[in-house]
């Protein structure tokens, strides 16, 4: 098993590995009388009964959202208030996530929020989630207009990731996590094109956690460094949010770092031979790299970008050398060079 100590104010660790073993603990993690697990539609009926035995002298309140990134929203994160609420859990009861990125970022907003606070563990069951979202403490919720921008920083106490589940994790669904995973490559050498090349494992899962861990330790709250991570999510998110949903996250990351080449090559006047190794890198999964958007429409959603200021927007661009680095351009610069 493969654990990663994370360093922010409330420090906490990471487990990674096939099978339950570092399940033991949970009852001692969820501490209090209840723990709320928060899960999906299509997670439900394959691991919805998976953590009882490890919870077992709690009290177990499983709330089911319906899948997809459209139900991270102000009306699911209300009804699950109110359903704490009704079920009498206190500050000093546990919210549990079981899922993928949408659940993990639901549940974590809504355990930063109850009563001010309570604790919270993440128990991810998508590649996606493994490799990026359950770690590092941002939790968020979408409204009408845009993605992500109502949310909290707010650490687990506890991510518990078993790499079994990904046995039942569909095709389109392994790919969106290989999005995330693609990223890491231009963030540190030690994710390299043989390990894109391969299969997932859960050394390669916790490599991915370990190049997120040393950014959000020296940068929890994305004052500096951990802007880094948000390569390819910039034009990513905006290409999601005008398809409605309908794309998946990692799909929608693949096409921005598709885009964000391609300005990384204006901005730099990268060579050629740069230009085509990240472009390898990029493409080696197979993913579909095209923008089926308009160029007036990325850009709108771009200006409401969290990321977005008076002036301008910090993209993180691609720079000759392969390496990932934090550009703030004049919104004049990105329609120039987008």
């Amino acid at each position: 098993m493969a654990t990663i100590e994370v360093y922010t104010l409330f420090p906490y660790r990471v487990h990674v590995d096939a099978g339950f073993a570092q399940f033991t603990n949970l009852r001692a993690l969820a501490y209090g009388r209840k723990a709320a697990i928060i899960t999906d539609s299509h997670v439900a009926p394959l691991y919805g009964d998976c953590l009882d035995a490890y919870l077992v002298g709690r009290e177990v309140v499983k709330i089911v959202i319906e899948a997809g990134e459209a139900h991270k929203s102000p009306r699911e994160y209300l009804m699950i208030l109110n359903e704490l609420a009704a079920r009498g859990f206190t500050r000093n009861d546990t919210v549990i996530a079981l899922g993928g990125g949408v659940v993990g970022d639901l549940a974590g907003f809504v355990a930063s929020t109850y009563m001010r606070g309570v604790r919270f563990i993440n128990v991810p069951t998508s590649l996606l989630a493994m490799v990026d979202s359950a770690v590092g403490g941002k939790t968020a919720i979408n409204i009408d207009y845009g993605k992500n921008l109502c949310g909290t920083f707010y650490q687990p106490v506890q991510v518990l990731e078993n790499t079994d589940f990904l046995a039942t994790l569909p095709p389109r669904e392994m790919l969106c996590g290989w999005g995330e995973i693609i990223k890491y490559a231009f963030l540190s050498p030690t994710v390299t094109l043989a390990d894109l090349e391969g299969d997932v494992t859960p050394s390669l899962i916790a490599k991915c956690v370990q190049i997120k861990v040393d950014v959000v330790s020296r940068d929890e709250r994305e004052a500096g460094a951990r802007r880094l991570l948000n390569l390819g999510h910039t034009v990513g998110h905006a290409i999601e949010r005008l398809s409605d949903f309908t794309l998946s996250h990692g799909e929608c990351v693949v096409k921005g770092l598709a885009a964000i080449l391609e300005v990384s090559g204006r901005y730099y006047d990268m060579p050629s031979e740069a230009y085509r190794k990240a472009h390898e890198i990029i493409s080696v999964k197979g993913h579909d790299l095209t923008n089926p958007y308009p160029r007036e429409a990325i850009l709108a959603e771009i200006t409401r970008d969290k990321k977005s200021d008076d002036e301008g927007i910090s993209l993180v661009l691609i720079d000759p050398n392969l390496t990932a680095n934090v550009v703030h351009l004049s919104y004049r610069e990105v329609e120039h060079l987008l």
